[in-house]
């Protein structure tokens, strides 16, 4: 944490000019130019404190109004605000600190992201990102609201057993050496604790759309750090490919070879690789499929982790020299 607050120190101190977007006017004398410059580090030392606070989890001491300068947390809008008024100066900036968690990103691990030079396409605000540490996965949540736990092992579940395997919703898998063969699930999510768990020809699995601003459900969860799991549509063939409409997390390894994929996809390593007969293939649909980019149930509450705050939105609500009235 120590590191990661320090490396924002450094970005801001570096970029705070251009964050700040001071610009110093041709025609202004040189006293107004020198407080303009005092204004500005007084300004930017503020915001480096703030969240130095805000990042080391003391956030109830982020508030202060002190020698001309206020500083206001609001930690429910992750807003921060800070007015200096000093130097003969004024400035009032606006900074949106929002929470970026891992399923706001179509790759996001703490460990392995390797693309091996393929293109995602995945837009900007998607990108890749690292983080510290994992979500946890919460798997009573997902056996207490499952339609249905299927416990064995060395099994094959194709289109046939549809009907069998409880319908839409929550599927929990406990078995090792579970193979999906030709399976559609919609608004489903499939949970797998064991290992070597393979998908057969074409499999489609269509998470729920969240309604509104509640929280989304994953596609497919694997809880067992030792699991490998390949998404590659078996058979080489063209015509066949997985596509998975929602988050998928692992707590082991992912490869991603071909398929459709909306994204997020959190993992411990993350892989993207070509097959034996075609090249990668992975087609992310993360711009058509925007409210699987949240935080998903499962995983334990947003407000259970301390976020790494960043500067997300500013705006620069007043900066200039002040005006005195009669």
């Amino acid at each position: 944490m120590l590191v990661a607050v320090l490396m924002i120190f450094t970005i801001f101190s570096f970029t705070g000019v251009a964050v700040l977007n001071v610009s110093y006017l041709s025609n202004s004398t040189s006293m107004e130019t020198i407080n303009n410059i005092k204004l500005q580090y007084a300004t930017e030392s503020t915001i480096n404190e703030a969240l130095w606070r805000i990042n080391t989890g003391v956030d109830s001491l982020v508030d202060s109004d002190v020698d001309g300068i206020v500083t206001i947390w609001d930690a429910s809008l992750n807003i921060l605000s800070v007015n200096v008024d000093k130097f003969e100066m004024e400035a009032e900036i606006s900074l949106d600190l929002s929470e970026d968690t891992h399923f706001d990103r179509a790759l996001a691990s703490d460990e392995t992201i390797t693309t091996n030079g393929y293109d995602t396409e995945i837009e900007d605000e998607n990108r890749s990102r690292f983080f510290t540490f994992m979500p946890e996965v919460d798997l009573d949540y997902f056996i207490d609201n499952a339609v249905a736990i299927h416990n064995e092992s060395y099994k094959t579940w194709d289109y046939w057993w549809e009907v069998e395997m409880g319908g839409e919703g929550i599927h929990v898998f406990t078995g090792d050496y579970v193979e999906l063969k030709n399976c559609r699930f919609l608004n489903s999510t499939l949970v797998f604790t064991g290992t070597n768990i393979t998908f057969e020809h074409q499999i489609q699995i269509d998470a729920p759309v969240p309604v509104d601003s509640a929280d989304a459900m994953p596609a497919l969860v694997f809880t067992n750090e030792d699991n490998y799991f390949e998404i590659e549509a078996e058979g080489k063939n063209y015509d066949r490919e997985d596509k998975i409409n929602g988050a998928i997390y692992t707590a082991g390894t992912i490869v991603l070879k071909k398929g459709q994929l909306s994204g997020p996809i959190v993992g411990k390593t993350i892989t993207m690789e070509h097959g034996v007969e075609y090249n990668n293939q992975i087609d992310f649909k993360d711009t058509e499929h925007p409210k699987h980019y949240r935080w998903h149930k499962g995983f334990k509450h947003k407000k259970h982790y301390d976020w790494p705050k960043q500067i997300g939105r500013w705006k620069t609500k007043k900066w200039g020299k002040k005006h005195h009235h009669a």
